[in-house]
């Protein structure tokens, strides 16, 4: 209680990991990218190998608020053996899936905690500028929704929340078990040329990136932005590791191209190119404690506007 009180980040984590070693810790939780700063925390300042040196009963991690995915490698640097990973998707409203299945990454909708759940096809035409779900759009519950499709995901809940639109969405990955994969947000949506890119288009991106040049990705934000009457896709990416600019942009490029048909279109029209800008990770979070704040629930995001990206992108690259 005493640490959890402690409101300066920093602060908080610092006094963590001087008492980290007086601790059995058998299971932790929270934010991937908030975890893995306070783990390297730990280990830096009692100058451990992996954290298993003074936690060896560390079995399980148990994550949320954001896609585990793109920070398992880099997590898994910090540990002497595997841990067993459960994914969680909960918010205010309520708990809404968890993963069971130690096989697959996807979740399992809870049904039976007072949560009705509904579907929206994540299309042009249903979603409008502010990435909300237009009036007339369709929407269907789980028993009519298919498996494969991106969906807006809306819930009504016995606490008296109405077709709330709790801003993700959702690939239903198998019906049968109910279970669904968290594929981004409906304001994380990169389309002003007729990309039309969800952050799980993104996602997939990156671990193609991380596989190609040996790179560990934690953070990475992106905006489609005109510059000398040319519209570009702009990444800036955070790793702990260099690679080169140009080769990372043509592998994104060809990745999305592959991927996603109207991304390729667009590269063939208005969209003239990618350009990537590697940076280290820890900028992003500097950029975050003067910006917006530090801290376990602060997130990162994937996509800017054109404005935001253009004063952040000045910020991280005045660190280097």
């Amino acid at each position: 209680v005493e640490i959890a009180s402690i409101e300066n980040w920093d602060e908080r984590v610092k006094r963590i990991a001087e008492e980290a070693p007086g601790w059995d810790i058998g299971s932790i939780t929270g934010i991937p990218s908030w975890v893995e700063l306070m783990l390297k925390e730990i280990i830096s300042h009692n100058k451990l190998s992996t954290i298993h040196d003074i936690w060896p009963n560390l079995h399980v991690y148990t994550s949320g608020g954001v896609a585990f995915e793109p920070y398992r490698k880099s997590l898994e640097k910090l540990f002497a053996r595997p841990l067993i990973y459960i994914d969680t998707y909960l918010a205010s409203e309520g708990y809404l899936a968890t993963q069971k299945r130690p096989d697959t990454d996807s979740m399992a909708l809870i049904l039976n905690n007072g949560v009705f759940f509904e579907f929206v096809p994540f299309t042009e035409e249903n979603i409008d500028e502010n990435g909300m779900v237009k009036q007339d759009a369709p929407a269907f519950s789980l028993a009519e929704a298919s498996e494969g499709v991106e969906y807006v995901l809306l819930i009504s809940t016995v606490a008296g929340a109405w077709r709330y639109m709790i801003g993700d969405t959702v690939t239903i990955t198998d019906k049968s078990r109910s279970e669904i994969r968290i594929s981004g947000r409906t304001k994380h949506y990169l389309n002003v040329v007729g990309e039309q890119l969800s952050v799980q288009k993104m996602n997939d991106a990156i671990q193609q990136l991380e596989e190609k040049f040996d790179l560990s990705v934690a953070e990475f934000t992106a905006s489609t932005i005109m510059e000398n009457d040319e519209f570009k896709m702009h990444w800036v990416i955070g790793s702990d590791k260099q690679a080169d600019n140009s080769a990372a942009a043509e592998l994104i490029d060809s990745v999305l191209s592959e991927n996603n048909k109207n991304y390729k279109v667009a590269r063939g029209k208005a969209l003239k190119g990618v350009e990537v800008q590697i940076i280290p990770k820890e900028h992003f979070y500097t950029w975050s404690e003067k910006f917006k704040k530090l801290g376990g629930q602060v997130k990162i995001p994937r996509v800017m506007k054109e404005n935001d990206f253009r004063d952040f992108r000045g910020y991280v690259l005045a660190l280097q």
